[in-house]
């Protein structure tokens, strides 16, 4: 099986209670024996963390980056 999603790739992701955003694929992990799903590290820019996430819960973005921006909580912008 194969990977679906590059390396510097941007996708969308919606973490669980989350907005869905955008993320760029950091690393493809390495195969779990019997695993379902492959694995992948991706980051996004208005995060200081990266996240581990399965292949299912990816896709591929079709958006422009300033769209995102929009999305995010007013938080990570600096207001309450």
């Amino acid at each position: 099986m194969s990977f679906k999603f590059a390396v510097g790739q941007a996708v969308e992701y919606k973490p669980t209670g989350g907005k869905l955003g955008l993320y760029t694929v950091v690393r493809q992990m390495p195969e779990e024996f019997r695993a379902f799903d492959r694995k992948y590290r991706i980051k996004s820019q208005y995060e200081h963390f990266e996240r581990n996430v399965l292949e299912c819960d990816l896709s591929e973005s079709q958006q422009s980056p300033t769209l995102y921006a929009k999305l995010l909580p007013l938080r990570l912008h600096g207001g309450r």
